[in-house]
């Protein structure tokens, strides 16, 4: 009886620790702005793995501003992207991580990349006009091939502008269409987390 409430009571502390890791979105505001945070991104080894690889992670971020309507659908009023790039030095065996704007910083393990993925981001998308308002936030953590970190690498850092525009190369711009479905075909991992803040009056 005793191994058996050890061993009900294992079960329970190893699933209570794997919900514990499993990857959450959060994001909070009001009329100051909104507080988006993310845990547990690498709790897939996988991500690992493939870093190790040399397949770096991209986390794309979209944040969402909503006004509330009491008829037909809420009305969209604006949003904000930003992206963060992972990628493994083998040399260094340290990870880089590439924020929006060009910011760098390396972390020396797999733990302390973690908490500065998990910092949270302040966005100053504040609402005009009066009414009651949300935010709604989507995630996206994608594997990147070298072409994909090259252009994802230079919009960061504010060097170039879309992958096609005026003076684009369409056929380019299909390859790497290509590139990026074979990846996924590949069966390389992804993940989409979403979430919602609660409702907030703004103008009173």
């Amino acid at each position: 009886m005793a191994r058996l409430a050890t061993l009900t009571l294992a079960l329970v502390t190893g699933a209570t620790a794997a919900a514990a890791q499993r990857p959450v979105l959060t994001v909070s505001g009001d009329t100051g702005g909104a507080r988006v945070q993310a845990f547990g991104l690498l709790a897939d080894s996988q991500f690992i793995g493939l870093l190790r690889s040399g397949f770096p992670l991209r986390l794309h971020y979209r944040l969402e501003l909503w006004r509330v309507r009491s008829s037909w659908f809420d009305e969209f009023v604006r949003e904000v992207h930003w992206d963060v790039v992972v990628r493994h030095d083998p040399l260094s065996d340290e990870f880089a991580l590439l924020r929006t704007g060009g910011a760098t910083t390396r972390h020396s393990g797999v733990a302390d990349l973690a908490r500065a993925i998990a910092l949270p981001y302040r966005v100053a998308v504040s609402p005009h006009g009066e009414g009651e308002f949300y935010y709604m936030c989507r995630l996206e953590a994608t594997t990147l091939n070298e072409s994909d970190l090259e252009e994802v690498t230079r919009w960061l850092r504010g060097d170039v502008g879309p992958a096609v525009s005026q003076r684009g190369n369409v056929g380019d711009a299909l390859a790497r269409g290509a590139q990026r479905t074979l990846l996924r075909l590949a069966g390389l991992p992804r993940l989409t987390l979403e979430a919602r803040s609660d409702r907030f009056r703004a103008g009173r």
